[in-house]
């Protein structure tokens, strides 16, 4: 094989790696945008809060100090 050939080849796959480590990032920024306007906008004055398919969970204590949920609200 040409080294031209070879270096076009590593370019194409270091383009791909790159494309996917920046989606990757970009899905793990839009969860974490999720997870904090579950806990500080929708559950603020609950101790625990849960982020699962786009619907928040705001959980409290009950008697015994076991998590009930108090609160679900579905998120845009």
């Amino acid at each position: 094989m040409n080294w031209k050939v070879i270096a076009i080849v590593f370019i194409i796959l270091f383009a791909l790696e790159t494309a996917w480590l920046g989606f990757g990032l970009y899905i793990l920024m839009q969860e974490e945008a999720e997870a904090k306007e579950c806990w500080y906008e929708i559950c603020g004055e609950y101790p625990e809060a849960l982020v699962e398919n786009g619907v928040c969970f705001c959980y409290d204590y009950d008697v015994l100090g076991d998590y009930i949920i108090v609160k679900t609200e579905v998120m845009k």
